[in-house]
């Protein structure tokens, strides 16, 4: 069988995209089990900090361009768990978000509402100098409180951090049923990455 130049021509665009294709999945796929496959605590060791924030605002705007759309998220710095920080507030930008009727939106990108509490794991800034999540998808830790007692909770499953009573070496077996106490989780990561 003899093929003609103008077949070939046409299957080689073909076979390249296939090619690229089955590439970028495996590659993006390779990506989400790495992230998936990382405790809180590789996350928390690897993070340049570690802060305890309540969400103040979020504004969802078109860039300069008018080609994508980010989100602000503006958080009031309660506590630090690592590293330094002496501001009060926090900024972070986000890809995706709504303007109008247009939604543009990105996987596992955290979202966040307002007076919402969480647990930040962050790296470094971003060319554009915001502060960037040391992961997408694991890490936020979210805070409740619980309206019986006023326990703040950390109700986000955590991995690889063993839970011991604050200021104590008693490891807790069997953390709160919804979730644990704030301040048994600090006092435990703090003992984890130190």
């Amino acid at each position: 069988m003899i093929l003609s130049y103008r077949k070939i021509t046409y299957a080689i665009p073909c076979i390249l995209i296939i090619f690229l294709g089955t590439f970028f999945i495996n590659c993006s796929k390779s990506y989400a089990t790495r992230e998936l496959e990382e405790t809180t605590l590789d996350i928390a060791r690897s993070s340049n900090n570690i802060v305890v924030a309540k969400c103040i605002s979020t504004e969802s705007r078109w860039n300069e361009q008018g080609s994508l759309i980010f989100t602000y998220v503006t958080f009031q710095l309660q506590d630090t768990v690592k590293g330094d920080s002496t501001e009060e507030n926090l900024a972070l930008r986000f890809l995706g978000g709504r303007v109008g009727d247009t939604v543009q939106s990105v996987p596992d990108m955290p979202e966040f509402s307002e007076n919402e509490e969480v647990m930040l794991f962050l790296g470094p800034k971003n060319k554009s100098g915001y502060q960037t999540l040391s992961s997408i998808q694991n890490g936020v830790l979210r805070i409740q409180t619980d309206l019986d007692t006023g326990n703040k909770l950390i109700t986000t499953p955590t991995t690889g951090i063993q839970i011991y009573k604050r200021n104590t070496d008693k490891s807790i077996s069997s953390p709160y049923e919804n979730g644990v106490l704030l301040e048994d989780f600090n006092y435990s990561l703090k003992k984890a990455i130190d």
